[in-house]
């Protein structure tokens, strides 16, 4: 996937490199949730390649003019029909700045391009801008739930 300009941030295909970088975004914004960042659930993040770009699906980060690595996503394949958004994450000093809806935006034509017709994604309960997020984007709250312990609210959305 070719790098693609977005706003003022460029969204690429994550790499090893961004390991790191992504993984503190992570702390950061889940730490913010008030939910422990290192629970068993968050284990993908230690093996995105596998499963996310090698699985059918994909993962990008979002960056600035010096390539400091401000937002994350990935779509993770549950089928041949439906793909989960799964890691949506901006740094917090960079919320509110429309990442997010870019990253959003990417990732939903990324499942298209992979042939999805179907997105799943799920956001911790207390976490009502993406609720807001999903919502403005078309996305149907199915209801709550308890994933792996945690609280969350479960959205699905037909692509077009």
């Amino acid at each position: 996937m070719a790098k693609e300009e977005c706003n003022m941030i460029k969204i690429r295909r994550y790499s090893t490199a961004d390991h790191d970088h992504v993984w503190r975004i992570h702390l950061l914004v889940i730490s913010e949730a008030g939910v422990e960042p290192t629970h068993k659930h968050y284990h993908d993040i230690f093996h995105i390649e596998e499963q996310y770009i090698q699985d059918g699906g994909d993962f990008v980060v979002g960056t600035d003019i010096k390539g400091n690595i401000l937002a994350m996503g990935g779509l993770k394949r549950l089928n041949d029909n439906t793909a989960e958004i799964k890691r949506l994450r901006v740094h917090p000093s960079h919320q509110k700045k429309g990442y997010g809806q870019l990253l959003l935006n990417k990732l939903e034509l990324r499942a298209k391009d992979l042939g999805f017709a179907q997105i799943y994604l799920d956001a911790l309960h207390n976490q009502y801008g993406a609720h807001k997020l999903f919502e403005k984007n078309g996305y149907i709250e199915k209801g709550p739930t308890v994933i792996d312990g945690f609280d969350v609210v479960v959205f699905e959305k037909t692509l077009a």
